[in-house]
């Protein structure tokens, strides 16, 4: 009997793989169930943008929504500075821009004058007094527009901080200021002029930020399964040009002024036929096996980009959208281009963002880590950020070995150290103990493999720099306080086994498994019905299990219906096309939502729902459904679990949220399923095997022997007897 994610998932999966159920009446909902737990919420800091009657922009970006962590910037000691980025578009002409900054320091640096300086870009923009009042200040500061470039812009906030004039001590904890994310932002006015780029432009013009795409329609020729795969590459493409970020994505049925593509950059695909309405010069004249790729103004909104993807056989549509995701196709400064079959991308994946090999060894500067330097300050750090297998497993004896260059200055006392912290824990220390300096090449440190873990690593290296001082208030010289890691440093991974205990939206958060397109198993996406917020769903999602790892899924099996293959399924439809969610009137869900009793989820409301367990069908496959109550609030559930403020939460086997990212709630799976072998397991199978076979030829040879000595026995009563 296989176990799904709880004991209703079960009967929810095998009503979806023996068909649709039958109706179930809607059960009232009780008077308890009415209450929104989730009023006491404020809404997220989004970044938004609205349009002014003056034909332009404003767009606002809450600090909050721009930093990967939650809550205010704490910027602590002496001196202390966090820097937070957002991205402008080529496309965006900046009219106006500024920063707010809601701000406040501690009370006991009162009349001892704290200061913020911000900067923009490496300039200096902006000096405000810190406030150690008991309210917080509110301070605008006014950009010059062509401080901002196409790209990404990084806002410096600095901190300079004092509470005595005798003896400071620099790490005190009365030293801190606190800046308000979620109130303060930057809000910059601009213009979209007409759209103008070639195909060999498409990396720049399809990017995130401001005037970037944050709204992509998908204008398809029907809906089938063809086409639910041919979106699904189109929101790839697009997905990861982005990075980190996903627009909204929908079906178009038409395309043209007064259409619903205002205000969208759209992709649309299909025949010549199809397409003629819409068809550039030359797209008629397509010749049979081509592939057709081109890039100009929307007829909805001439600030927005169409791309057309063409062919007159599937295999060349899709060899239209398989060019357009290949980041690396080396395409013409034209609005249209013809791709030959022999010309078309095979698997599309980028080799910057894909995992490391374990039983391999890998040089810093090849993977993010060029090097780093702490110069005349006694404090500095170093990251090294790298992607392992979702199913790696390595022994708990086994070491991950670090080979360092590093060199240090002079006149550094003992108490100088490099801590390394793996996945933020410490592990080990490297102490600077020359007094003359030194130059170390290839420094060996071994640390644990188990404390690597499958999805992203970090390896920190935190520096503390001392110099002798005497007296209680010495002046200190600092320039003297040096240390350089070089990039020829080295990480070596030992081997691994291969092994994964699902369901596990840890690793689905962390690496995508198994939904990365980069596994041997055979992969599915099913939409339970083609409606339009189904399928977009579906490319939603797709497009942000594609961004993990760069991806495009070129080998994935697409399809409409509630068929369950012997493939780790997607399930992604409303509750209602699911065989009515019956089962899955009870959902455990922690104490930490806010609520301790069971969540009705008959009707599930304004919750999304993500759920996952072994297939019925087929042993050794997950099913992973995602479904919400309506059509509508699934596209609406699915638009927010891949933000990444959601995205970030999930764990577990289900998850239950709603659009703010404080509402999302997940549950344990009650039982699970694994796949593969960790190398112990492995090592032990292989030692049992070996130990069978030893005590098989130990019980041969006894028997041999005895056989043997039998055989003399006999031989000498036979001459004993003969010779009487």
């Amino acid at each position: 009997m296989k176990s799904f994610v709880c004991s209703a998932a079960i009967a929810a999966t095998l009503a979806l793989s023996l068909g649709q159920a039958p109706a179930y009446a809607r059960q009232p909902v009780a008077e308890e169930a009415t209450l929104d737990i989730y009023a006491r919420y404020r809404e997220n800091p989004r970044v938004s943008t609205e349009r002014l009657e003056n034909g332009l922009w404003r767009a606002r970006l809450p600090l909050a929504a721009l930093r990967a962590g939650p809550g205010a910037i704490h910027l602590a000691g002496s001196y202390a500075s966090e820097e937070v980025s957002f991205a402008v578009a080529p496309q965006a002409d900046i009219k106006e821009a500024r920063v707010i900054l809601r701000h406040v320091s501690g009370r006991s640096q009162q009349g001892q004058s704290p200061q913020i300086r911000l900067g923009m870009n490496g300039q200096f923009i902006g000096q405000l007094d810190g406030v150690t009042e008991r309210a917080a200040a509110i301070n605008e500061v006014v950009l010059d527009p062509l401080m901002l470039r196409a790209g990404y812009n990084a806002l410096r906030i600095d901190a300079v901080q004092r509470y005595t004039l005798d003896c400071q001590d620099n790490s005190a904890a009365e030293l801190w200021t606190e800046i308000d994310t979620s109130r303060s932002y930057v809000e910059i006015i601009y213009a979209r002029p007409q759209f103008a780029a070639t195909l060999a432009d498409l990396g720049a013009v399809v990017s995130a930020g401001v005037g970037g795409v944050d709204k992509l329609g998908i204008l398809t020729p029907g809906a089938d399964a063809e086409t639910l795969r041919w979106g699904a590459l189109a929101s790839q493409a697009v997905g990861n040009r982005l990075g980190y970020r996903l627009p909204d994505i929908s079906m178009l049925s038409a395309l043209g002024r007064d259409s619903d593509g205002d205000g969208q950059d759209v992709i649309a695909f299909g025949t010549p036929q199809q397409l003629a309405g819409l068809a550039p010069a030359g797209l008629a004249a397509l010749r049979e096996g081509d592939s057709w790729l081109s890039i100009g103004p929307s007829p909805a909104d001439p600030s927005r980009f169409l791309i057309i993807a063409a062919g007159h056989t599937p295999e060349a549509i899709e060899g239209a959208l398989r060019t357009l995701a290949s980041d690396g196709f080396p395409l013409s400064a034209t609005p249209s281009a013809i791709i030959k079959a022999s010309d078309v991308p095979g698997a599309v994946a980028s080799g910057g963002r894909l995992p490391l090999r374990a039983d391999s060894r890998y040089v810093f500067r090849d993977i993010g880590l060029d090097g780093a330097a702490v110069l005349g300050q006694e404090q500095g750090s170093a990251r090294l950020s790298f992607a392992l297998p979702a199913d790696v497993r390595f022994d708990a004896d086994e070491d991950a070995i670090l080979m360092l260059d590093f060199a240090y200055g002079a006149g550094l006392d003992d108490r100088s150290v490099v801590n390394i912290l793996v996945n933020g824990a410490f592990e080990r220390a490297v102490r600077l103990t020359n007094s003359d300096g030194e130059v170390v090449p290839g420094y060996e440190v071994e640390l644990p493999a188990s404390s690597l873990r499958p999805g992203w690593n970090s390896v920190d290296f935190q520096v503390e720099l001392s110099s002798p001082q005497q007296g209680a208030c010495a002046a200190g010289n600092a320039r003297n306080l040096a240390f350089t890691l070089k990039g020829t440093s080295t990480l070596t991974l030992p081997p691994a086994g291969q092994f994964a205990e699902l369901p596990n939206l840890a690793l689905l958060r962390e690496a995508g498994y198994p939904f990365t397109g980069l596994e041997d198993a055979p992969m599915t996406i099913r939409a339970a019905d083609a409606s339009a917020e189904t399928m977009a769903s579906v490319w939603t999602l797709a497009a942000r299990l594609g961004q993990i790892n760069g991806t495009v899924f070129t080998e994935t099996d697409f399809g409409i219906g509630l068929d369950l293959p012997d493939a780790n399924t997607l399930l992604v439809g409303a509750r209602p096309q699911l065989g009515g969610f019956q089962p899955l009137q009870t959902l455990k869900l922690p104490e930490a939502g806010g609520f301790s009793r069971q969540l009705n989820l008959v009707d599930l409301g304004d919750n999304g729902l993500l759920a996952g367990g072994e297939s019925p069908a087929h042993d050794g496959r997950l099913v992973m459904v995602v479904t919400a109550e309506t059509d509508a609030q699934l596209l609406a559930s699915v638009r927010s679990l891949v933000e990444p403020s959601h995205w970030s939460q999930l764990n577990g086997g289900a998850a239950v949220w709603r659009e703010n990212a404080a509402t999302l709630v997940w549950a344990q799976a009650d039982a699970g399923f694994t796949l593969g072998r960790s190398p112990s397991v492995e090592r032990l199978r292989i030692a049992g095997l070996s130990g069978s076979w030893a005590w098989i030829f130990s019980i041969a040879t006894i028997l041999f022997a005895m056989a043997a000595g039998l055989a003399l026995i006999a031989r000498h009563m036979r001459k004993q007897i003969g010779g009487k």
